[in-house]
């Protein structure tokens, strides 16, 4: 019986499971138990292993075929002895998979007496083969059926390949020039399998020929063919289409020949667009070919995908992720990470993302150490992912080259089909009218994982376990039909990818021939709906979702130009060719406010909805996802790239210009956010789910609301932030490897909390706490520790220095004096300027607020003002920032903007330093025609994002800052 255990929902509660798991058990547990036959007169295997329980696996496979084959059939293959060996040899590595960690632990089971490791594992293989397994299939009776079952099913669609393509041979002499009399040599089949067992199959002919056999309708590629070519008659060039004959619930297509030399980007960018406008998904590298006529999709069932299934409140019509769902993004053709939160990696799968010979499977495999011994471990292989975003130039040129070509050809295509709307929709509607599709509920990798983790000894032998890992598959559709998963639940336990299908003209969602579920618009409504709607905006926006998904993975751009202070000529090309503008005076006050609200108009209109529409409105950008780079995504709540940094600058932005279309924007974030907080509601929970970061966490959310109610004079916003900081409280106080972090620390949060909240303390034992995790750090030898403020010793330096600000000690003055000698001494060069790195060269000098000196100023000034440093530790930064290239990036973070930033703020005591290096930046690198050149022009990822940090809302809330310098709030310094 299946009850409710933490360790098997860990992301639950109890009333979760009561409501979201506990319905599916009932049907769980009517699921029929496989059989575990045993096996039955099959030799045993004495040959050489190429893996650890081959011969055994060789053996249960030879038993299913002899089991289930037909030997009438083997008149139809040229050699059916080596076919045979072939299959089976496909097959025993399935049964390997299944039963691999049951063998792993029975074997540990065995006496060793006097047999060594070698003795005792061919003892055991030999064993297994002579009981004919009876044993073991008594002890592992659950893998044992689900396994057997599998093999069966895929014996019999390996029969019904051959056998179909017999009874077809005229049309397929005739549509595919195979003539009848060519026997089969082979049939490969190693992609998913659905319905029983059944795959996609290549079957290859005595003379060479290749055909695909699919065991499902092939109504999408034969209506993808005579669309192509219907649209062949109006488009140029003309786009390439597989040769298809449907039979209905199965189907054959020609064989698509590869060619890798021919990776035309502008083609890709026109089928990129194709697919954008047939609402297709799942387009990712395995589905589309690069061949001598272009790239060519050869899987065709994602086309016109519906979306996903939900119960309960409607999905808002400006949903942000109806609007990915739908993009050129949502289609798989651009580069695509897969990763998952618990391992720092992904794998590229869009079609044009960069993969080579290092590129590895989004799925997770085996890694079997010792396995000819009873010392055999069967761990998840580690996948050596290069992490890193790319410094390399040379791919930094060609991402930028593909990502230009793409968009040429993705801009030509949408402008031929916008100028033929009505001759495009015709064509759809005649190609697809009787495509059957299919529906993805969930991604592939999900269930691969559950199937995995169904083949552990545990869940093998008990059926209790089995059935409550099963269930697990609720958790992914805990707001969609309860119906869905239920069919999803039976055909995994029958080892299959679970698969639906849906009419082009049709709303049912069947399972076979059972409807199991239904969706609000047809496809084909939904098709003609956007083709109704379609305008050229579309195509910008589609447009900067190309660039985004490129430059995911390319590092942050730290471009320099080296001001010269001493110096009276022009300093440099940006000099020269942008009009100095003297900020400081606002000569130009009416062209400043005009760019101000130009940054205001593209922020206001590109907001969209969340999912729901009492959820805080968002908008789409780029996002860092575990690991990933920052793909394209749907913002959230987190301070540096989330929603409520844009709802920030435009409340800002509002109160300045008077503009109510940008109130009227960050009202609707920051008063449905507040709302959340103070309802305590269900969205609170994913809220939370951010983690409690200064600037990647809930502590943001906090902060930016009650800055926001400072700004527009709304006190419960404010008074709600501050009463929301005990959600956090335990999770402040929690020690943590990460704490001095602050971006994704605690550091930087209780912070937040000292200038929001001006009775907050913390407990002595806290301070006591985090001195002895500073002290870790400065005693780790091994830590790669920079000197910045994001990361480094700057973030303990300016922590410490705040907290003794309000609560000084002895203990806190020693560990400023400390750190302060480590950057000192360890991280300043010959030339006097402190580096990023200990060692590095003046290759890792910086001037940014996140890792360089602009973020060294402020800790130091912090210190100052605690009266731990001298006056003389602040000019030292100030000279060291006068000496080096500044950053020219119009971005906070690590730009010119954060530079600035840390001046100015350092200016309310140091007026006379810093009023020249001000000057000569303000009048180049920040200038508002410099910045608003840079974001109107610019192709990178920073003026595509909407961002506070590294986005448009930084720059926005910097040039409403320059115009109004009453305006005190920072992000950098926390301070309002």
């Amino acid at each position: 019986m299946v009850i409710y255990r933490k360790q098997f929902y860990p992301e639950l509660e109890k009333a979760d499971f009561d409501e979201h798991i506990a319905p599916l058990l009932h049907y769980i547990d009517d699921l029929p138990a496989h059989s575990p036959d045993n096996l039955k007169n099959v030799e045993t295997f004495k040959g050489r292993e190429l893996y650890p329980y081959h011969n055994p696996c060789r053996m249960i496979a030879r038993n299913i075929w002899e089991k289930v084959w037909d030997s009438k059939m083997d008149k139809y293959i040229v050699d059916a002895e080596s076919f045979k060996k072939a299959i089976c040899e496909l097959f025993s590595q399935i049964a390997f998979s299944y039963l691999i960690r049951c063998f792993a632990e029975q074997v540990k089971t065995l006496p060793m007496g006097s047999m060594n490791s070698k003795m005792i594992y061919d003892y055991y293989t030999q064993k297994l083969m002579d009981t004919e397994f009876k044993e073991f299939a008594g002890i592992y009776s659950i893998a044992w059926g689900r396994c057997n079952n599998l093999l069966e099913n895929r014996v019999i669609a390996v029969k019904d390949t051959i056998q179909l393509t017999q009874k077809h041979r005229l049309i397929i002499e005739e549509k595919f020039n195979i003539p009848c009399t060519s026997r089969i040599v082979s049939v490969e089949s190693g992609g998913d399998t659905h319905n029983n067992g059944s795959s996609v199959s290549i079957i290859t002919f005595e003379q060479g020929e290749k055909l695909v056999f699919k065991p499902r309708s092939v109504s999408g590629e034969l209506g993808y063919t005579n669309f192509i070519r219907e649209i062949n008659k109006f488009i140029s060039p003309k786009m390439p289409s597989l040769t298809v004959v449907d039979f209905g619930n199965y189907g054959f297509t020609s064989f698509g020949e590869t060619n890798e030399e021919k990776k035309d980007m502008f083609q890709a960018g026109r089928l990129a667009c194709l697919m954008f406008l047939l609402n297709a998904s799942d387009m990712h590298f395995s589905n589309i070919l690069w061949t001598n006529e272009g790239p060519l999709p050869i899987d065709l069932e994602t086309l016109f995908h519906p979306s996903r299934i939900r119960t309960g409140i409607p999905e808002a019509k400006r949903s942000a992720y109806y609007a990915m769902e739908k993009s050129v993004y949502g289609t798989g053709v651009l580069p695509i990470s897969l990763g998952k939160k618990s391992s720092n990696g992904s794998v590229d799968v869009g079609f044009t993302g960069i993969r080579n010979q290092n590129s590895v499977s989004p799925f997770k495999t085996f890694d079997i150490k010792n396995g000819f011994s009873p010392d055999i471990k069967v761990v998840w292989k580690h996948q050596s992912i290069d992490n890193n975003l790319s410094t390399d130039t040379d791919l930094e040129s060609l991402i930028h080259e593909r990502c230009d070509q793409i968009i040429d050809g993705f801009s030509d295509f949408f402008m031929q089909i916008f100028d033929q709307k009505d001759l495009f929709i015709d064509a759809v509607i005649k190609s697809f009218s009787n495509a059957k599709l299919r529906y993805i509920h969930n991604m592939t990798y999900r269930y691969e994982q559950l199937l995995r983790i169904l083949t552990d000894a545990e869940p093998s032998r008990n059926i209790d376990t089995a059935q409550a890992l099963l269930s697990r598959i609720g958790i992914l559709s805990m707001t969609s039909d309860v119906n869905l998963v239920k069919s999803e639940s039976k055909q995994l336990w029958n080892g299959d990818i679970p698969y639906f299908s849906v009419n082009f003209k049709g709303t049912e969602v069947f399972c076979g021939n059972e409807v199991v579920s239904s969706i609000s618009t047809s496809p084909e409504s939904a098709f003609i709906l956007k083709m109704k709607n379609l305008t050229k905006t579309d195509l910008t926006k589609q447009i900067n979702l190309i660039r985004l998904a490129f430059v995911a993975k390319l590092a942050d751009p730290h471009t320099d130009g080296k001001l010269k202070l001493e110096e009276s000529e022009p300093i440099g090309e940006e000099r020269s060719r942008l009009e100095r503008l003297n900020t400081l005076k606002d000569n130009n006050v009416l062209k400043h406010r005009e760019i101000i609200s130009w940054f205001s108009k593209s922020l206001t209109e590109s907001l969209l909805d969340d999912r729901y529409e009492h959820l805080p409105k968002t908008w789409i950008g780029p996002v860092a996802r575990f690991g990933q780079g920052w793909t394209p995504g749907v913002l959230g709540y987190d301070l540096y790239s989330g929603r409520v940094g844009p709802a920030l600058a435009l409340a800002v932005a509002g109160k300045l210009l008077s503009d109510d279309i940008a109130i009227k924007a960050s009202h609707d974030v920051f008063e449905k956010s507040a709302k959340i907080l103070e309802e305590r509601s269900y969205e609170l929970r994913n809220v939370l789910l951010s983690g409690i970061g200064a600037f990647s966490g809930v502590s943001g959310l906090l902060w930016t609301l009650f800055a926001a109610g400072d700004i527009v004079g709304n006190e419960r916003w404010k008074d709600i932030a501050v009463n929301s900081w005990p959600i956090l409280h335990r999770s402040l106080e929690s020690e943590d490897n990460n704490f001095f972090d602050m971006i994704t620390g605690k550091s930087g949060s209780i912070v937040m909390r000292y200038r929001m909240q001006e009775d907050f303390k913390l407990s002595d034992d806290m301070i006591n706490k985090t001195l002895s995790l500073a002290y870790s750090r400065i005693n780790d030898s091994n830590a790669k520790t920079t000197s910045g403020l994001a990361h480094g010793y700057s973030q303990l330096l300016w922590f410490f220095a705040l907290v003794n600000q309000k609560q000084e000690k002895s203990e806190i003055k020693r560990v400023i004096e400390e750190i302060d000698s480590i950057i000192c001494n360890k991280y300043t060069n010959n030339n006097g300027i402190i580096e990023t790195y200990k060692d590095a060269g003046d290759e890792h000098v910086s001037s940014s607020w996140c890792n360089g000196l602009a973020g060294l100023l402020i800790a130091y000034y912090e210190a100052y003002k605690s009266k731990v440093l001298p006056r003389e530790s602040v000019l030292n930064i100030i000279d060291q920032l006068k000496r080096i290239p500044i950053s020219r990036i119009p971005v906070l973070c690590h730009g010119s903007l954060g530079i600035v930033e840390a001046l100015e703020y350092v200016s309310e005591s140091f007026p006379e330093e810093t009023s020249e290096i001000l000057l000569e930046i303000k009048t180049t690198f920040c200038s508002p025609e410099y910045i608003f050149s840079y974001f109107k022009n610019g192709k990178g990822r920073y003026p595509l994002s909407p961002g506070l940090m590294a986005g448009q809302a930084g720059a926005l809330l910097h040039l409403c800052k320059s115009l109004d310098p009453k305006i005190k709030i920072s992000p950098l310094t926390l301070d309002f």
